[in-house]
């Protein structure tokens, strides 16, 4: 009986963690999107700043639907896959580089907070 009750004590845990990690994901996302309107009617050199927080969007879609169980491995190969686009850092365009480094950030993010749910 006690080890059951250990098992759904567990079980609820990694469900908190999970509804944790979507509500995270639902946040980051907005406040990306609300900070890429705001600098892309800035405009000038502003753009960047919006280039930079559009680029999230893709990877926070991502990252809301494979959240849980093998999504992890997913949204870490992710990432490294933008850390190895940016190993060719120097013959990138402003804009390719804002693009990377928003994308890679996102991953970045989420997956640290799977691993880290206190962060």
């Amino acid at each position: 009986m006690k080890f059951i009750l250990l098992v759904e004590s567990y079980l609820k845990g990694l469900k908190g963690n999970l509804n944790d990690l979507k509500l995270f994901i639902e946040k980051r996302s907005a406040g990306a999107k609300k900070i890429a309107k705001s600098a892309q009617e800035k405009g000038k050199y502003s753009l960047l700043t919006a280039i930079h927080f559009k680029a999230k969007e893709v990877p926070y879609n991502f990252c809301h639907k494979h959240y849980s169980d093998e999504g992890y491995k997913q949204i870490e190969e992710k990432a490294d896959s933008c850390f190895n686009k940016l190993k060719d850092w120097k013959s990138m365009s402003q804009r390719e580089f804002q693009a990377v480094m928003g994308e890679l950030e996102a991953y970045g993010e989420v997956y640290i907070r799977s691993k880290e749910t206190k962060s």
